[in-house]
């Protein structure tokens, strides 16, 4: 796309370096040292932004659509980086290097903390919210054309930074205001999306800028669909997920450029900072502490090399080890196994190591987009609210639509629900690979999934594996609001969600 994006910021450093590679921000919205000329852009992000954006941008309704371009920049920088981070919570790799800033090494051993992504996602919201108030209580469409358009993509940005906050923090604060629970903030982001939807009825369906997405209405289904998941609402969820065409996908955007490429593609396939997990037969620890079971050797759903699927369609079997082409732990069944074409890696020398293993492979270039609505997430979604056979069907579209073998092997009469559970988690561990999202499936099912706990270290490297489960809010949003102090930390969890040794 060659689009210019430059970010809006607060006036902290950040990603300075490799490890928090970017670049350097500053503050914006209360110095008033610039003001923004963005007349006659046939784009929302084919603009250059100076480093401080003024007053005047804010406060005047021609600053409108420079506010739409700011709270989807912060946004996508603050997701690309989510995305890496959230796959080591999602048992990704190894990094071998933890010193001179990297933050591979924390994203990778579990660090309690959303330091490096939350101040992009606290000022997308910032700008979605007021830019909306504004465009509702102050300016008239003859100030801004696009008003009802521009609401729309406010409300939507709204509700998708408030929906990933819910779903991965322990507790949520708005402005300085209350703390609120993931439940609450969920709730939250659902009355934003439903905002959202209004707008799109009101001046019917419409693309999202610079190629986000086909359908601001799907997108905003999508994403409602997300957040009803995630806070339990498993019927609404489905009935959302159900209006999502098949092929239907939203993106963050990617550029070939320093400050906007993939970072999964960058850091992962390129630079290979991290090795690819195979199964997890190395951790030494106690039992689930969910369930007071033992995990087990493997640690069942751990393990990215080498996917593969029977004949069948079974892909994971009853003790969660997954179906594989390669490793130990195989049995004389799996020779007859294909690859699973969705979990792409290839082979390099890992930084900091000299022998040829694993790196991811999803992304091919680093201007290569990230999903954040994937048609595949909402057939997953209807197939958990199914169960039985409607499950096994709806499952199976995905395996037809990727080539892949339908299952066979259970079928409504036959499985268990244990089974229909397992099926559907091996199958969002597959086809939401890399893309930031199935750590929320760990969290939800914290009785099957493993978290180390601040128990052990990393198999090669030896470093120390840390207690995230959600995450907390960076110290400094607990310190300088009112409402609440550093003891407010990882209360909003419920108890198998919260972190430990924080």
């Amino acid at each position: 796309m060659n689009h210019r994006m430059t970010h809006i910021m607060d006036n902290t450093t950040t990603r300075a370096g490799f490890g928090k590679w970017g670049r350097r921000v500053a503050l914006s919205l209360t110095l008033g040292l610039a003001t923004v000329a963005f007349a006659g852009c046939d784009d929302l992000l084919d603009v250059d932004l100076p480093a401080q954006l003024g007053d005047d941008a804010i406060t005047d309704p021609a600053g409108a659509e420079t506010q739409i371009n700011s709270m989807i920049a912060h946004f996508d920088l603050g997701y690309d980086e989510w995305v890496w981070e959230a796959f080591g919570r999602e048992d990704g790799g190894e990094s071998m290097v933890c010193s001179g800033g990297y933050s591979h090494c924390t994203y990778f051993t579990y660090a309690p903390f959303m330091s490096d992504q939350f101040p992009d996602f606290a000022k997308s919201r910032s700008f979605a919210m007021g830019l909306y108030d504004k465009l509702e209580k102050e300016w008239t469409v003859a100030q801004v054309a696009q008003r009802d358009r521009y609401m729309a993509i406010s409300a939507i940005y709204a509700g998708a930074n408030l929906s990933l906050m819910g779903s991965s923090l322990c507790e949520v604060t708005v402005n300085a205001g209350p703390l609120m629970t993931p439940a609450q903030t969920l709730t939250l982001a659902e009355e934003w999306l439903t905002k959202a939807l209004g707008h799109i009825q009101t001046t019917n369906d419409f693309a999202m800028p610079h190629g986000i997405s086909t359908s601001a209405r799907a997108m905003a289904y999508g994403l409602r669909a997300q957040a009803r998941w995630m806070k339990g609402d498993l019927a609404g969820a489905a009935a959302d997920a159900a209006l999502i065409p098949e092929g239907f996908r939203a993106f963050v955007t990617r550029e070939a450029t320093p400050d906007r490429r993939n970072r999964p593609f960058y850091a992962g396939t390129v630079t290979r900072y991290v090795e690819l997990a195979d199964v997890n037969d190395w951790w030494q620890g106690p039992a689930n502490p969910a369930t007071g079971q033992s995990w087990g050797k493997p640690i069942p759903f751990t393990g990215y090399r080498d996917l593969a699927i029977l004949p069948d369609g079974r892909a994971i079997r009853d003790n969660g080890i997954p179906i594989r082409l390669a490793g130990n732990y195989r049995t004389p069944e799996e020779s007859a196994a294909v690859k699973d074409t969705r979990v792409q890696h290839t082979t390099g020398v890992v930084f900091a190591r000299s022998a040829q293993t694993y790196v991811v492979n999803k992304y091919a270039t680093e201007a290569d987009d990230e999903p954040l609505v994937n048609w595949k997430e909402m057939v997953l979604i209807r197939a958990e609210a199914a169960g039985g056979q409607g499950a096994i069907d709806l499952v199976n579209t995905l395996r037809t639509a990727d080539g892949l073998p339908r299952i066979t092997y259970i079928t409504g009469a036959t499985a268990t629900p244990l089974q229909i559970r397992q099926m559907i988690i091996e199958e969002r561990r597959r086809a939401l690979y890399l893309e930031g999202r199935f750590v929320f499936t760990k969290i939800k099912n914290t009785d099957l999934l493993w978290f180390p706990r601040s128990v052990g270290q990393t198999r090669d490297a030896g470093h120390p594996l840390t207690g995230g489960v959600r995450w907390l809010m960076p110290d400094n949003e607990y310190q300088l609001n009112p409402n609440l102090t550093l003891a407010s930390r990882g209360t909003g969890c419920a108890a198998a969600e919260r972190p430990v040794n924080f």
